[in-house]
């Protein structure tokens, strides 16, 4: 056997390969003995079948499994004569068998990209001081507050900031654009909605219908808008005033609380363990532009084709050669970033233990997940692999230099 490998890319093997006469008759021969015995002819006997009469009947066919055997066994010879990993089907391609029954064909393949490891201990981390901490109680006891509001008829027009209760359609050139609302609540006044339609709809009043033309300009943000006029038709249902609960010790009792002093030490601890983790993802964030930007990497196309797939689920977006073009940066990010991370976890035996992998599986589990299902994950290679993409990144947090 003669191969003459090309490296026009250190991740793609193209291999020609030739295969010497007397190897490919001894597999046609082999072959054709196999199933000799078992060869039906009319007018024979099984296994009485003269051999030429065998062989116009069944030749092509013993020709043809015995180069796909031989294929099978070139290329894991191959395989292991050089060391080769692929990470793809072997493709077979311009194969000719001359007639003296010398084989030639090219196999290609390709494998996991060769690189070198930059230094990853010690990685500079800056741990960010996050702030406006009573900014954000505010907010979030105000939010359980208007959650709480209870709301009144006013038998009145209606007035700035008042809350109002509407079915509506939108329009364009008359014909409906989106699908009619019934029962929304809109504050009047609010900066959620269009200047126009509040404007409007003050001085309305309850079984009034108001249509309301707006023009959108070419740079108006919501692009979906831009350059158009949309005809909003409202029904209005009934004028409300919204009252808030005093935040009192009755108020945290209605939501369950002891006291008032109980539900605001709950709003503390749900910050302080939503900014742990956004401290958390921040510097994990700083470890991936670190590697991605001290490692240069060949990506193989068949592992960005499976990282694009995962980012348009994880976007539910349709693909587009627009899409692609936009993702092309991040793409080859993301897939650098789990190939340094892969030949981190192998240099360092970095390995998810059974105990790890049985806590996650119990997650699922509780999450309500079919435990028949679950256990199916207990050897599954890519379920694995995720584990110790995250103990890697774990480990690589813990040797960082972090201030």
């Amino acid at each position: 056997m003669n191969i003459t490998i090309k490296e026009t890319k250190s991740w793609l093997k193209e291999i020609e390969v030739t295969i010497e006469p007397e190897r490919v008759k001894e597999k046609i021969a082999k072959i054709t003995a196999s199933y000799a015995h078992k060869a039906q002819v009319p007018g024979f006997r099984t296994g009485r079948i003269p051999s030429p009469i065998l062989q116009k009947r069944y030749g092509a066919t013993f020709e043809s499994l015995a180069l796909d055997e031989l294929f099978e066994e070139v290329y894991k010879e191959i395989l292991k004569e050089k060391n080769f990993v692929p990470i793809t089907q072997a493709k077979i391609t311009d194969y000719t068998l001359s007639d003296d029954k010398t084989l030639k064909f090219q196999l290609s393949f390709e494998v996991m990209p060769e690189f070198e490891l930059k230094n990853y201990t010690g990685i500079k981390i800056k741990k960010q001081e996050p702030t406006g901490f009573d900014e954000e109680f505010d907010k979030r006891i105000k939010s359980l507050q208007e959650r709480c509001a209870t709301f009144t008829t006013l038998n009145r027009p209606i007035e700035n900031n008042d809350f109002v209760l509407v079915d509506y359609e939108i329009f364009e050139s008359n014909k409906p654009v989106a699908q009619k609302q019934n029962g929304v609540m809109i504050q009047i006044g609010s900066a959620k909605n269009h200047k126009e339609i509040n404007e409007a709809l003050i001085g309305a009043k309850a079984g009034d219908e108001k249509s309301i033309a707006i023009t959108f300009d070419k740079d108006y943000p919501d692009k979906e808008f831009a350059n158009r006029t949309i005809t909003y038709k409202f029904y209005i249902r009934d004028v409300k005033e919204r009252k808030l609960p005093e935040i009192d010790d009755n108020f945290a009792i209605d939501l369950g609380f002891k006291d008032l002093s109980e539900l605001k030490n709950q709003i503390n601890e749900e910050i302080l363990q939503n900014r742990a983790k956004v401290i958390e993802e921040d510097m994990k964030n700083q470890i991936y532009k670190y590697l991605t930007s001290e490692h240069k990497i060949e990506v193989p196309d068949s592992i960005l084709e499976q990282i694009y797939q995962e980012m348009l689920n994880e976007l539910n977006i349709k693909d587009s050669p627009e899409v692609k073009e936009r993702l092309g940066k991040f793409t080859q990010e993301r897939a650098t970033f789990d190939l340094v991370l892969a030949k981190i976890a192998d240099k360092e035996n970095i390995k998810p233990t059974d105990e790890q992998i049985e806590i996650e599986l119990q997650k699922y589990i509780s999450a309500g997940i079919d435990k028949n299902k679950v256990e199916l994950l207990r050897n599954n290679p890519m379920f694995i692999a995720r584990l110790q993409k995250e103990k890697t990144i774990d480990w690589l947090m813990e040797k960082a230099d972090i201030t």
